[in-house]
């Protein structure tokens, strides 16, 4: 699970966790310099997740995934402790002003109305009260999060056209052709005689197209296609979508070629390419932010695991699990 979007707020109104069911008895499973971890608050944070591994394993399996999952829950649980104490040492605040703002994204985000939103808080256990605070420490969390590691990471043009470069095929939506066709069947049970005046026919068709007659018209005059009232066209195609002897005669036309004439499982075929679109890489400035935004959440994470590091070396941090 990445650290960062464990505190982003929103998606924290479909994470809280389901009050645990039945009784837990309270100790201590770590210190985080003056402060505790209680088991109770461990098995409220990772109440569904331990439910998922119970669900989702063998019995003979099943304490060796909870004990990790216990570990894996713990830990989060002494990064936001370090966090919280971040908060209140480089005094971190959020106003009513954009707690109000933050709750406000939350609700138009999900659809729900404040009553709405507080019946739901209620049914799993939750003042709206707390929530409001919870959403508060999360918000505080997200600016020393901006302020340590975000504001810090500067990424240089080149350094994204570099990134571009590298992974052009990323940026390229698949090459598709819009095909139009005059089409001459040929039934399975045809003579050889008959399918020599078949083809006869369709490359005087084809002589006709390469003269200058309207492709639409001879269509619609002389094709046997479903397609021949619509001019002959068919539409967009992907590589791979076509039967392989269109394919290969298709795709490399370019928009107002017509084809040799393609003989097909199904009879005759003349093909003209009527559009060309993808194939190509997008520009730079068009998927400059996307490879921006990409890079800022990859350095992010890197950086937080390090600053994360940092702060758990310079804690007293003792495990009782």
């Amino acid at each position: 699970m990445m650290k960062i979007i464990f505190y982003l707020i929103t998606a924290l109104f479909f994470l809280f966790p389901a009050n645990s069911r039945g009784e837990v008895v309270e100790r201590i499973v770590a210190l985080v310099n003056n402060e505790v971890i209680t088991l109770s608050e461990l098995e409220e944070a990772g109440a569904r997740f331990f439910q998922q591994v119970k669900e989702s394993t063998l019995p003979s399996e099943r304490e060796e995934k909870l004990k990790k999952a216990r570990e894996e829950i713990l830990n989060q649980l002494i990064e936001n402790k370090l966090l919280e104490q971040e908060i209140k040492k480089r005094k971190v605040e959020v106003s009513d002003r954009d707690l109000d703002s933050a709750i406000d994204g939350i609700m138009k985000e999900n659809r729900l109305t404040e009553n709405e939103m507080k019946m739901a808080l209620a049914k799993e256990g939750m003042t709206y009260s707390v929530y409001r605070r919870r959403i508060r420490e999360d918000l505080g969390k997200m600016r020393l999060v901006n302020r340590e590691i975000k504001s810090k990471i500067v990424l240089k043009e080149e350094d994204l056209r570099k990134i571009y470069q590298e992974n052009r095929k990323e940026y390229t939506d698949p090459l598709e052709v819009k095909v139009q066709q005059i089409f001459l069947p040929v039934s399975p049970g045809a003579t050889e005689e008959q399918i020599r005046a078949i083809r006869k026919e369709a490359e005087t068709l084809l002589e006709r197209v390469r003269a200058g007659g309207d492709f639409a018209q001879l269509a619609r005059a002389h094709s046997q296609g479903p397609e021949a009232n619509e001019g002959g066209v068919l539409g967009f195609f992907k590589e791979k979508e076509l039967v392989p002897e269109l394919e290969k005669a298709a795709f490399p036309l370019k928009v107002g070629e017509v084809s040799d004439l393609v003989q097909g499982p199904d009879g005759f075929h003349i093909l003209r390419v009527l559009e060309r679109k993808g194939g190509e890489p997008k520009p730079f400035a068009e998927v400059q932010n996307k490879i921006r935004e990409a890079k800022l959440l990859e350095e992010s994470e890197q950086k937080f695991k390090e600053w994360m590091k940092t702060l758990k070396d310079k804690a007293y941090i003792e495990i009782k699990l």
